[in-house]
């Protein structure tokens, strides 16, 4: 499982994502709270996570890698178990956690640790439980209650992962004769982590507003990375779609299976087709979040190999599944396959990247490049989330709030893009006057 992924933790490639990540949790080793004292959309559990990563081991890339690698490995044995436990395939073995390993070292993004890998893991477990109920048909209300714990549990690592409730409820009501009652259960567990978090938020400001508007929040989209795009999505995802498709073309030939084992591919067929449309409702769609599509190429992929029963294409398909994943790692981090599309501000990167570099920044404005070697002070991360808050600093409140943040962050440099200084220096002379202009749009502070 190392051993595969060396091209990539030789030359670990860095990403937007990755600088986002790091600046939230360097940014909460301070104390600071999501929501509240930072203004991003980044799920709680997953912003824990970063501080603890960056409190041990900084802004390492390769931390990433090989945490996210060892979080595979944990995934593997989750699909391998509960596919033992399912009866998912004819004979009983440890190909499904082999496999995912191989197809989740195709890119690194696949095995880095990304909030949507993370979320994933709580996906696999509730699917375990999810399978076990759909086989033994159990009248166990506990069945339940786990599967809407970690399927609830999922989108506190990341958001959009929270249309799994709604896909598990179609899965039962397809594949299942659960009762009524059972997805009125399923449904108040699954919503339970959520409202937990809420109230925590609630209880530690006094101001849900904050964890509804930063998070929750589904008429915004951080727009400022470009999505992937379809063309990069399908460069990414090829080795998977490629066996899903083969996979599924092959099941006409395996006459063993049985009507469990028919319905199971059904499930995992309408499983893919819907986390597909949700997909789009993602903006912006991101490599990382394409791996939650690994565990149903997983799927599809064991039955492809127990379909061949001959040696040589046993053998042929065990080269193409060992070649490629170091093959695609080595060409991308050569840079040998085209990337994703570049940040819209990478020039403001390139004007202040030098006047920032390991200096505490608060930048009013979109730039989130600048704080790729800055760290984040003051809450105003996502501009998206933080403009409408300077459109309206008439209101005693915000100019409150503004002047604590200010006096609490103390930035060493404040980068102006919009040209809200002149408003803030206006409204509060005090803390304006502990900064000088070096330059346009620049400020900093007065030792």
């Amino acid at each position: 499982m190392f051993l595969i992924k060396i091209p990539a933790f030789l030359n670990p490639t860095h990403s937007p994502e990755i600088t986002h990540w790091f600046a939230i949790g360097e940014a909460m080793q301070g104390g600071s709270s999501m929501y509240i004292d930072i203004w991003d959309g980044m799920a709680p559990f997953s912003g824990v996570i970063y501080m603890v990563v960056t409190w041990l081991f900084g802004r390492s890339i390769l931390s990433i890698l090989l945490l996210g690698t060892v979080l595979t490995y944990f995934q593997a044995v989750i699909i391998n178990n509960f596919s033992i436990k399912a009866k998912l395939f004819e004979n009983n073995t440890y190909l499904p956690a082999l496999i995912y390993i191989l197809l989740t070292s195709t890119h690194p993004s696949f095995f880095t640790l990304s909030p949507s890998l993370m979320g994933l893991t709580m996906i696999l477990l509730g699917l375990g439980k999810l399978l076990s109920h759909v086989e033994f048909r159990a009248k166990k209300d506990l069945h339940i209650i786990m599967i809407g714990l970690f399927l609830g549990s999922a989108p506190l690592f990341y958001l959009p992962l929270i249309f799994i409730i709604p896909i598990s409820l179609v899965l039962l009501a397809l594949f299942s004769n659960t009762a009524l009652r059972r997805y009125l259960l399923l449904l108040f567990t699954s919503i339970t982590p959520l409202s937990m978090a809420f109230f925590y938020y609630w209880i530690i400001s006094d101001q849900p507003v904050y964890f509804i508007n930063n998070f929750l929040s589904i008429s915004y989209f951080d727009e400022y990375y470009s999505s992937i795009g379809w063309t990069q999505g399908l460069l990414n995802m090829g080795v998977g779609l490629f066996f899903i498709a083969i996979g599924l073309l092959s099941f006409g030939k395996q006459r063993r299976l049985n009507n469990y084992q028919i319905r199971v591919v059904q499930l995992f067929f309408v499983l893919g087709t819907l986390l597909m449309l949700t997909m789009l409702l993602e903006k912006p769609i991101t490599s990382y979040s394409l791996v939650i599509f690994m565990p149903i190429a997983t799927f599809f992929t064991v039955h492809l190999i127990s379909l061949f029963k001959k040696k040589v294409f046993s053998l042929v398909l065990s080269l193409v599944l060992f070649a490629l994943p170091p093959l695609l790692l080595w060409s991308i981090s050569q840079h040998l396959l085209p990337e994703g599309k570049p940040a819209i501000n990478n020039t403001i990167k390139n004007k202040y990247s030098s006047l920032v570099k390991g200096k505490r920044i608060m930048v009013l404005g979109s730039a989130k490049d600048l704080y790729t070697e800055a760290k984040l002070a003051g809450p105003f991360y996502d501009w998206g989330l933080s403009q409408s808050f300077f459109e309206t600093l008439d209101y005693y409140d915000n100019l409150v709030y503004l002047q604590s943040h200010l006096g609490k962050s103390t930035p060493d440099i404040i980068i102006d893009l919009e040209n809200n200084w002149p408003k803030i220096s206006k409204r509060l002379p005090i803390i304006a006057a502990e900064y000088r202009q070096v330059q346009t749009n620049v400020w900093v502070r007065i030792e």
